[in-house]
This record gives structure tokens, sequence and C-alpha cells, in this order.
């Protein structure tokens, strides 16, 4: 596939639908739903009980009351429980717009703390992985032959170092799966509609893929990245054979999602979580 071609791939979004779950509002993508043995959902701000200003599902323990990060907990069971999951096998790692993704193989504990990693991999069956989100980007990757799955938090600069190639590379060096097995989802964020950034973004972003001219545009000589159609991209470019994109801006439906950007800051957290069968 050429870099034009690539291009325009790397730019197109699907729209995924919305399903009611055991009372929660959950999103998935009709790619990933085609995969055997496979479970995964984006959650979104509704179905729960927790008080402003991160109403009402939150699963984030970022939040400075201990009542916040106990109510988190609650969810993070209420959202095991709807997909049927045990709660404490859930793998949740510290997310710090690193590119560190963290291999949990099987017989790890998958409760240890994970402060530095923005991402997990396993090859191990009902292993599930929890990830939080509020505009960036949620990305899973799953290889349907060799049974291996990794979730990635990328913000802009996760973006910009390139963690989706990492985790391609992770799963192929590592684990041995070959990108042409691979299926991915890119999931809820920050759309380039509300996204205006200063230039030392995109001049950074540019840096991971060879095309970047028809990621950002340009409005009122402001630049406004497509952080997911960089992440696509990226993935198209390390080989990967099918990559679903969503059309849903967290920025743009407020009621929906949690977004950082439109709330300034003072938001909770929704989440990506996928496990193998």
């Amino acid at each position: 596939m050429n870099t034009a071609a690539i291009a325009e791939r790397s730019l197109t979004k699907n729209p995924w639908p919305v399903a009611e779950v055991s009372g929660l509002t959950l999103i998935q993508s009709p790619l990933m739903k085609e995969v055997e043995k496979f479970q995964h959902a984006f959650t979104t701000r509704l179905g729960g009980n927790t008080p402003a200003p991160l109403n009402w599902f939150n699963l984030g323990r970022h939040w400075t009351t201990e009542e916040s990060r106990q109510d988190a907990m609650i969810n993070r069971e209420i959202l095991s429980a709807a997909m049927s999951l045990d709660h404490r096998t859930l793998t949740v790692p510290g997310q710090q717009h690193t590119t560190n993704i963290f291999l949990l193989r099987e017989g790890d504990q998958t409760a240890l703390p994970l402060p530095n990693f923005d991402g997990v991999a396993t090859p191990s069956a009902n292993h599930p992985i929890l990830l939080h989100f509020a505009d960036c980007v949620p990305v899973m990757l799953v290889d349907v032959k060799q049974r291996c799955l990794c979730v990635m938090h990328a913000g802009w600069r996760g973006t910009a170092g390139g963690i989706v190639t990492k985790g391609v590379e992770l799963l192929t060096s590592v684990l041995g799966c070959n990108p042409a097995d691979m299926v991915a989802a890119v999931g809820p964020a920050i759309g380039s509609c509300c996204y205006e950034t200063g230039q030392e973004v995109p001049d950074q972003l540019a840096q991971s893929v060879s095309n970047p001219t028809s990621l950002v545009q340009l409005r009122e000589g402001k630049p406004h990245p497509d952080l997911k159609a960089f992440n696509a991209m990226q993935l198209y470019e390390a080989g990967v054979a099918q990559v679903d994109v969503t059309d849903w801006c967290t920025a743009c439906h407020p009621y929906l999602f949690y977004s950082h950007r439109q709330s300034a800051g003072k938001t909770g957290r929704q989440g990506a979580v996928a496990c193998l069968h």
C-alpha cells in the first residue's frame, strides 16, 4: 500500500454503535466484535452514581478524595460484572504519558502496581486489561491467530513517541506475532475538530509517520492534529492488516464522554477494557 492510500485509510472514521449492557452505556468496535473469543468495550460516563464533577461513571482514581477513589473501584466492579469479568484480575496501569508497555504473562500477579506504563500486552486468556481516558486515544491491538492482546493509552506525547508502533513490535519480536494477522481499534478520543494546539505538537507528531501532511488541519492559522489518524497511520505503517477508527469525538459529546479539554480538566475517566478468552 502506498503512502497516499495509507493516509486515506488512516483518516477514515467509522460509526460505532452504542449499546446498553446491564444499565451501562458501552461502545464497541464492529471490527473487534468479529474476533472470536475476545471481549471488549469502551465505556462512557453514563450508568453510575459518581457525584459531580466526575458524574456519573468515573473509573479513574486520579481525584484526591478517598471517597472518589473508592467510588472508582465500585464502578470497576460494576463494569466487570456487566461484562462477566472478574474485577479481581483486572490489570490497570498508572499511565504517565510514556511509551512503556507492560508484558503480562500467565501466572503474573495482575494486582502489581504499574505506575510508569501506558500499555499492557498479554498472550494469556482471562486476563482483562483496563486503561483510562478523557480525550487521549485508546488503542486495542489483537493478533487473531497467535491470540495476543495489547491495550494502549496514546496522548499526543505517547503518539509522537510511537507507542502503538512499539505495541506491534512487542507482539512481533517477543510473542512471535505477525502484523498481517493483527487487527486494531482506535476508540473515542478528541477529534481534530476540537483539538487546537501549538506548533510544537504537530512538529513532534510529524516525526512518528512517513506522510503527516494530511493529518493536521489549519484553522485560522492554528494547527488541529488528528490524533486518531496519527495512531492509525502508525499501525498501518507497522503492517497491521485492519484498523477500525471510531468517529466519536469526546469533546463534542460531553454528556456521553469525559473530556479533559471540554471540562478544563475537572472531569472523570472512561475506560477501554479488553480480554482474551
